[in-house]
């Protein structure tokens, strides 16, 4: 009875996943229908089989409703890149920013690219890699920002959308270098604890295993007085390079 209880009780987690993506899915676009599939599926059903043992994914592509869909992380990954590459975010900057590319190339732009975390509608997906101990996370929500620079204004425009559905959130903001009292970097580290199900198929108990997967946030924040404004970001050497020169460009204007 413990095992046939097992199995039943297993049969109808599945029926109720299943159940609640098909909902999700309702009226959705085939690429959203897939990042659906691969954010909200249990990570346990992708890894093992009934009798034990690692599951190879079915990389069938398949339509909206299709069963053999299945994205592993670097598949999202490309999906969010390609859909970030065909929006052709820069020059759809520089014309809501509303001026000629050649006065704001004081600085080179700088682009902030990021998953977002934090919100109650994120849906966060986490992977071991193949580093033991080491995740990796992706969510529903990305951000781009792009940051130019004119002989006396910072400009920036950012774009956040969801991959499983058409919110589109996107916003332009602009600041006179005489007015901007900080340029801050911040890279902040939250310790977060994640379970999984550990056990050899649906014949043995499954037993509950306990990982670090400490969430990384690194932003940019831009103040004037009376407000802050901040960007999501991954920090390289260029973007802080660029940020060192705007550093330089404000103290030129503020002592001139």
């Amino acid at each position: 009875m413990g095992i046939l209880s097992n199995l039943l009780g297993k049969g109808k987690e599945k029926q109720s996943t299943a159940l609640m993506l098909d909902m999700l899915k309702r009226g959705k676009r085939p690429d959203q229908c897939k990042s659906i599939d691969y954010l909200y599926s249990p990570d346990e059903e992708a890894k093992k089989g009934c009798l034990g043992g690692k599951k190879k994914p079915n990389k069938k592509k398949g339509g909206c409703m299709s069963k053999n869909v299945a994205w592993d992380m670097d598949d999202y990954i490309a999906h969010v890149q390609k859909i970030v590459n065909e929006l052709g975010l820069k020059q759809r900057a520089i014309e809501k920013i509303g001026l000629d590319e050649t006065q704001i190339s004081e600085i080179p732009p700088v682009t902030l690219n990021s998953f977002l975390y934090r919100g109650d509608d994120v849906v966060i997906k986490s992977e071991e890699t193949n580093v033991q101990g080491i995740w990796r996370n992706v969510s529903n929500k990305y951000s781009v920002t792009w940051i130019f620079f004119s002989a006396t204004q910072i400009y920036t425009y950012t774009y956040q959308f969801d991959t499983t559905s058409d919110n589109v959130v996107e916003s332009t903001r602009d600041f006179f270098y005489t007015d901007v009292t900080c340029i801050r970097t911040e890279h902040e580290i939250v310790e977060k604890i994640i379970e999984r199900k550990q056990g050899c198929g649906c014949f043995k108990k499954q037993e509950s295993k306990f990982f670090h997967n400490n969430q990384e946030y690194d932003t940019l924040s831009i103040t004037v007085p009376g407000d802050s404004y901040t960007f999501w970001c991954k920090t390289t050497e260029t973007i802080e390079q660029s940020i060192q020169a705007a550093k330089a460009m404000i103290r030129e204007k503020k002592n001139g």
